[in-house]
Formats: structure tokens, sequence, C-alpha cells
């Protein structure tokens, strides 16, 4: 990792702090309380609207949208569209969260129309989500990544090339989570995040809230979906590949001091859970400077 790197991303998540930007998030029902929380802790403001009349509206006030594909019915649908065809117009930066991607035909059908409709900035999902958008035959787990997209030091080649080709193919700054994390441009650039701990795994929905952060599980895709929120945040203030790095990051470093935090006072999931809240809101720079583990290639 390059000290330009490190610089960029801690000046990100700076900036996003003084803006406290509103996000405007289509999320899954599951884990929207934690989402909302998640992006007060890191220093944004949370919009959960759902309803279809008002998207228009609540993407004039809102930084950037994050949409969720995890509990789908047509009411929501609608918004989502009505969400996309608004931020579009607005110029405001969309994140996809292609929840279940290649479970069923219709999460299929799902994810291809909102990547034609919202031309996402920001695609991010789990090594297995990201792989059925690649066209690729997976193991479906639902909504968990199967453990053969388990990305480890020998094959994180391999999947870089197999994101950076949906990065290509889609012009979207694409963000696999996983054990490491992928994140790849449309220009070719491809970094690898290590940090995160698996006690991530048994907090339902990190991934939400890092699309509105990084997990060292790969099997459990549930555990990912806040990512999706933090990286919202993160774009609303700045660009998209430094937006996903910084929110897989932060989440990551999160992680592992709430698992530290557990460990040396033999707490559970509960207090882990707590803490990772905590260490988020609390982040300093020095963290990113102390912790950060990103390969550049």
């Amino acid at each position: 990792m390059t000290n330009e790197t490190l610089k960029s991303i801690i000046d990100l998540v700076n900036n996003m702090k003084q803006k406290k930007p509103i996000v405007e998030c289509l999320t899954n029902r599951v884990t929207i309380n934690d989402c909302a929380n998640m992006l007060l802790a890191m220093g944004a403001s949370p919009i959960m609207a759902e309803i279809e009349c008002e998207m228009a509206e609540i993407m004039a006030v809102s930084g950037a949208l994050v949409m969720n594909l995890g509990l789908l019915d047509e009411p929501y649908l609608a918004a989502m569209r009505a969400a996309a065809k608004a931020a579009k117009e607005q110029g405001k930066p969309i994140i996809l969260d292609p929840v279940g991607a290649g479970a069923s035909k219709l999460r299929d059908r799902v994810c291809a129309e909102m990547i034609e409709l919202a031309r996402p900035d920001i695609i991010r999902g789990n090594m297995s989500e990201i792989r059925a958008l690649c066209g690729g035959s997976i193991e479906s787990r639902g909504v968990d990544a199967s453990s053969d997209d388990e990305v480890n030091d020998e094959n994180r080649g391999e999947f870089g090339e197999l994101v950076k080709s949906l990065a290509e193919k889609t012009g979207s700054v694409v963000c696999a989570t996983g054990a490491i994390d992928v994140i790849a441009a449309p220009d070719g650039r491809v970094c690898y995040i290590k940090n995160g701990h698996e006690m991530l795994c048994g907090v339902t929905g990190t991934g939400c809230m890092c699309s509105a952060m990084t997990i060292s599980c790969s099997a459990t895709a549930s555990a990912l979906r806040r990512c999706s929120a933090m990286t919202g945040a993160m774009a609303a203030a700045g660009d998209p590949f430094t937006a996903a790095a910084a929110a897989v990051v932060m989440l990551g470093i999160a992680g592992e001091q709430a698992y530290e935090y557990t460990a040396e006072n033999e707490s559970g999931i509960g207090t882990f859970k707590v803490k990772l809240f905590d260490y988020i809101y609390l982040m300093s720079d020095e963290d990113f400077i102390k912790r950060a583990k990103i390969i550049e290639d």
C-alpha cells in the first residue's frame, strides 16, 4: 500500500464526516435499523424512504443512493426504479447491493435490470454474487457466499481478474467482500483488503452497513450487508474506488478492535456488536495508519 492511497482514504473519511451526507437507503428490512445507526456512528445521516412518489424529492436532499435487493416486492421495486432515475438525473452516486444474485431467476433478472437502469457507481456484493453477475454458475447458499469463492493469498489474482472483468463490463467500481476483499475499477485498478475478523459473521447485516465495511468469513454474506450503507456515505464524499476501499477498511478495522475488546473481557457476540458501533464512531486517522492492510496490483 502506498502512502498516497492511505492518505486518500483518510482524506475521504474526514471529508465525509465534515459533509455529514444524507444517504437514502432502500435496504433490507431485516437490517434497516442497524444500517441507520451505522451511518450515524460514522458521521453520516440516514433516510430510509420506500415510497415511489417521493423518491425525486428524497434524492434532491440526499448525497447518495443505496439500493439493496434483499427483500423484493413490487412496491419496493417501483420505489427503487424511481430512486435510480432521480439519482441519475441529479448526478448522485448509486451503490447497488445485488443480494442473492445467482440464487433465483427473479434476483438475476432484477440485478440485470438495475445495473442497466441505474448504471451504479459501485456494485458491492460477496464473491458468489459477483461471480453470478459475471455469468458464472454458483453453489447457491441464498444470500451467503459459497466456500468455493473464498479469496486467499494464492488465488486472489484469479479472483481479481474476475472482479475487474465485471468492472470493465459495467463501468462500475466493483467491490467483492470476503476473507480478502477485492475492489476493481473500470480503468483496471485493483486492490485487496485484508482487514476484519470472523466474529463479523455473527452479526447479521454487516454487509448492508458496509454498502450504506470488510469481513473475514467468506461463508456468511448476511453479515456483509451493512457495508453497502457505509459505502454510500463514502461515495457522497469522494471518488467511487476510494469510497469502496474506505468503507471496507473502516468496517474491517472496527471488527478487529471489537474482537480484541470482546476477547479481553471474555464477552460474547452482543458485546462485539455494541463495540463494533463504538469503534466506528471513535475511529481516528491513527487507526487507519496503524491497521489498514491494503495490497495494490
